[in-house]
């Protein structure tokens, strides 16, 4: 077994034939940077190519490979003409045509007199065969793996497929017989190959049909689940070894803000409240993802249970995404927490230095119990005394290395992530199989549904005039477009622009609040907007996430189709927050609405159900989108798609629980093959934590 986990599947790429630094890179960017990186990815495609030996018209327009003797290059009298190369397949004669091609490079590896494989589709003009740029030229020893059904890839500029081909058949010749470690009832009633014929087969698959490379698929997709899975129980099983602060219920604190708050909470915020502070008095630390959809009242159930600490005596932090929302917790939890003693302060990247400085030293010496603040909160200069509790708000927007970092400025802090972004129940399961969910369910009660509206731009006018109502009742709209500045390139309305369209009709009733502002111009409009000094608020997406004004009852999103179904969702669910009637407007351009835009503006249009929506945001864009790892660079899974694959993902989770379940009766060498098929699929660094080991 020592000689398998030693295996050069894990040497890198670069020790491949014909793979220089530049060509790393691009491998690199496609796959990962090892043998077994390029092994496990998966085709896209196939191919049928056909081996002959002698040319005749039947198979004219069909995929050949065919062996060549190259005689003669033509002369190219003139550069745009087509640069030919005379060759011979037995007695017949065949061209070969580029027309777009470098001289050297091409008498290089077409030179005259030598035989070569050449691949691609057969053609005929006045009765000459000929082949137009052919997708492969390669030495006669190569003909293996260049006809049957091949396997296409998803490439990238400078890489061909022929190359990739020969890589991949390189990296197949260091594969080796390994032990499984799938049950064989399971190997037999999904009708899988063992892991190297599997591995095998999809890069060669020869005459296989499209049902037999589905399972082959499914089998590796099955493995990267189970490794996923185990992860995942390993990390729940060591947090669990881990001691933290137990956080008991401050009943004192707690019954004065709840007495301040004009609302009652729900049954579902109580159960909600129950269940993370059952976790908080336990002496491992708390793992948990809160689930609520656009207004179902997370941040009130926030701020109970962090009010908890100031008894202990110990800190906690809460970090959000945007500044804004921020600067409005932390407006909102000061207000209600006036009357105690618990101190909060406020930590963005653009306060002044001197407020920073002042800051960080009250979050050194335990004076600050609460810090409220953006990505800023981790910053390696950022100590606390004694962080306990850690919560992380729209953790969709954050990478799973950000909330590492804050988690480890503290010794095993209890930790809750929260979502406004429904997540679906396949995401859940996949995303946090180690965490105990929780979900708020309920809408406050006081909560009217919002009517959506679609319309198009022509009619901008018509929506303007309607504004008049809101400035005669004293009550407060969003207009967000997607710009701040005029764009030549995007044919978008600038925020900049609406707002002094609207200026001019409406005066000082409007504002105008986006990125480029700094915290304090931020906090004077957010003031304004709420003291109803302002009425109509021009914003770019900022508010997404953020602002709460209970007398919001119009948002207004301008090219409505270049959105997000769950960025809609945010926005419209920043207003409709009391029991008035609220109404939300989505304009679209009809030149820029495609089939997409529409099914997008159509969901919101027909439904006010989060859960829903992010269902079908995730058909529409896929998971690694809705949850934001794309754009936190961690791609998740290489084969598992949790859009397809819910059973797959179902029985590899049943069947994680069963090997940590029974992890202390399981043999040395069964311990070693589960720790080798970990590291095969990239969950290595679990090795350290796992007691199977």
């Amino acid at each position: 077994m020592l000689e398998i986990s030693k295996s050069t599947l894990f040497d890198p790429i670069k020790s491949l034939k014909g793979i220089g630094p530049k060509t790393l890179q691009l491998f690199e960017k496609l796959c990962g940077t090892k043998i077994i990186d390029l092994l496990l990815t998966i085709p896209r495609g196939l191919k049928k190519r056909e081996y002959i030996k002698e040319i005749t018209d039947k198979y004219l327009k069909k995929e050949i490979a065919i062996e060549i003797i190259i005689e003669k290059h033509l002369p190219q009298f003139n550069p745009k003409m087509p640069y030919k190369i005379l060759c011979k397949n037995n007695n017949n004669e065949i061209e070969i045509i580029f027309f777009r091609g470098y001289v050297k490079y091409l008498k290089k590896i077409l030179p005259v007199g030598e035989k070569r494989i050449v691949c691609g589709k057969l053609g005929k003009i006045e009765n000459k065969y000929q082949i137009i740029h052919p997708e492969n030229i390669s030495p006669i020893e190569e003909l293996s793996y260049l006809h049957g059904s091949l396997s296409l890839y998803s490439l990238t500029k400078g890489l061909t497929m022929s190359f990739y081909r020969k890589s991949i058949n390189q990296a197949l010749g260091k594969i080796i017989d390994i032990p499984e470690w799938i049950k064989e009832d399971i190997l037999k009633r999904n009708n899988w190959l063992s892991w190297r014929k599997t591995i095998e087969l999809l890069h060669k698959p020869k005459n296989l049909d499209d049902k037999k490379i589905l399972e082959l698929r499914e089998r590796l997709a099955f493995d990267e689940a189970l490794s996923h899975y185990i992860k995942l129980l390993i990390t729940k099983e060591q947090l669990k070894k881990n001691i933290c602060h137990k956080i008991e219920v401050d009943k004192e604190i707690k019954k004065k803000i709840l007495s301040k708050i004009f609302f009652s909470l729900t049954n579902s915020q109580l159960k909600v409240i129950k269940e993370i502070e059952d976790d908080l008095n336990k002496e491992n630390p708390m793992l948990r993802l809160l689930q609520g959809d656009v207004g179902s009242g997370k941040t009130i159930v926030a701020l109970l249970t962090l009010a908890n600490v100031f008894k202990k005596n110990i800190q906690a932090a809460l970090m959000v995404p945007t500044e804004i929302l921020a600067i409005q917790h932390y407006n909102y939890f000061s207000d209600l927490f006036k009357d105690t003693k618990v101190n909060i302060v406020l930590l963005t990247s653009k306060i002044n230095s001197k407020e920073k400085e002042s800051v960080q030293k009250k979050i050194e010496n335990g004076k600050a119990q609460i810090i409220i603040g953006t990505h800023a909160i981790f910053q390696k200069n950022i100590n606390f005394k004694d962080l306990g509790y850690v919560i992380i708000d729209e953790q969709h927007r954050f990478g799973v290395h950000q909330k590492f970092q804050l988690s480890a400025k503290g010794c095993n802090p209890h930790i809750l992530v929260m979502t406004a972004t429904p997540i679906p129940r396949t995401l859940a399961l996949t995303m946090y199989g180690n965490m105990n969910i929780s979900k708020i369910t309920e809408m406050p009660s006081n909560r009217k549904k919002i009517e959506t509206i679609t319309t198009s731009s022509n009619k901008v006018s018509k929506i303007i005039k309607g504004l008049d109502n809101i400035i005669d009742k004293k009550l407060n709209a969003f207009w967000v477009c997607p710009l701040i500045d005029e764009s030549e390139k995007l044919d978008l309305t600038a925020a900049t622009n609406r707002f002094e369209k609207l200026k001019k009709i409406f005066g000082n009733n409007v504002g105008i609040i986006h990125g480029k502002m700094d915290i304090e111009e931020k906090k004077e409009i957010i003031d304004k907007f709420k003291s109803k000094e302002i009425l109509i608020l021009v914003s770019t997406t900022i508010i997404e996430v953020g602002i709460d004004v209970p007398d919001a009852t119009v948002m207004i999103i301008e090219e409505s189709n270049r959105f997000g179904l769950s960025q809609l969702h945010q926005l419209r669910g920043r207003i409709g927050r009391s029991d008035r009637k609220s109404t939300c407007v989505l304009i679209y351009k009809e030149k820029n609405l495609n089939e997409y835009s529409k099914k997008r503006i159509n969901t919101i249009k027909n439904t006010n159900d989060g859960f829903k929506i992010a269902e079908e945001d995730l058909k529409l864009r896929g998971f690694g989108e809705i949850l934001g790892t794309r754009q936190s660079g961690y791609q998740l899974f290489k084969i598992l798609d949790p859009l397809t694959d819910i059973r797959i993902m179902e029985d590899a989770l049943n069947e994680a629980k069963s090997i940590f379940k029974n992890r202390n009766s399981i043999k040395k060498t069964d311990k070693e093959i589960i720790n080798l098929f970990l590291k095969i699929y990239n969950q290595s660094s679990s090795l350290k934590y796992i007691s199977i080991a």
